[in-house]
């Protein structure tokens, strides 16, 4: 796939086949992970894989009861309340990437997160994977606990929640335009 088509037609899907991903496919997603760059070549990311469907949805569940105590419009308040899986869409792979919580270095490791999700994205899309960034995600450093019991250390925070698998849906692409507010020559 050439790279232009892989940029302009990698879409974030919601709705997967049950049918897991391959090993071997997993291990190409981490790979481009780690090839993206990152601040001072730090790579601060680390990964937790979860393919087991009962773990995922104890983190949705977790997620949304989370969720639930915070305000929110109406129609989120009802997708949380919902028993359908509305955090990871029934996914059959959910990929943690935690980092090392030191403040100072935050932004930086944000950045850092959001490179190596593209990255994964992208090697996902060219190997007919859906993806999809979960920013609920993220209220899972509410319970430290249970990251722990998902192998994350105690001094480590949850940045991003990746879920991957077969997609059971094709959205199309929209045009897009770059709103430039200037150009100096």
């Amino acid at each position: 796939m050439e790279l232009e088509e892989c940029i302009k037609g990698r879409r974030s899907i919601r709705r997967y086949r049950d049918q897991p991903v391959p090993r071997a496919a997993v291990d190409k997603l981490l790979e481009a992970g780690v090839y993206a760059p990152s601040g001072m070549n730090i790579q601060p990311w680390r990964f937790v894989v979860i393919q087991n469907k009962e773990t995922i949805q104890l983190l949705s569940r977790k997620t949304k009861e989370l969720l639930l105590g915070m305000p929110w419009p109406e129609n989120l308040l009802k997708a949380f309340s919902s028993e359908e899986d509305t955090i990871f869409y029934g996914a059959p792979l959910l990929i943690l990437i935690a980092v090392k919580r030191i403040e100072e270095w935050k932004t930086v490791n944000l950045l850092d997160t959001g490179l190596v999700a593209e990255n994964m994205f992208l090697q996902a899309y060219q190997d007919g994977l859906g993806s999809c960034f979960i920013g609920f995600g993220s209220v899972l450093n509410q319970d430290p606990q249970l990251l722990a019991q998902m192998g994350v250390p105690e001094d480590h925070e949850l940045l991003g929640c990746l879920i991957f698998g077969y997609p059971a849906q094709s959205p199309s692409t929209r045009p897009r335009e770059a709103r430039v507010l200037g150009w100096i020559e």
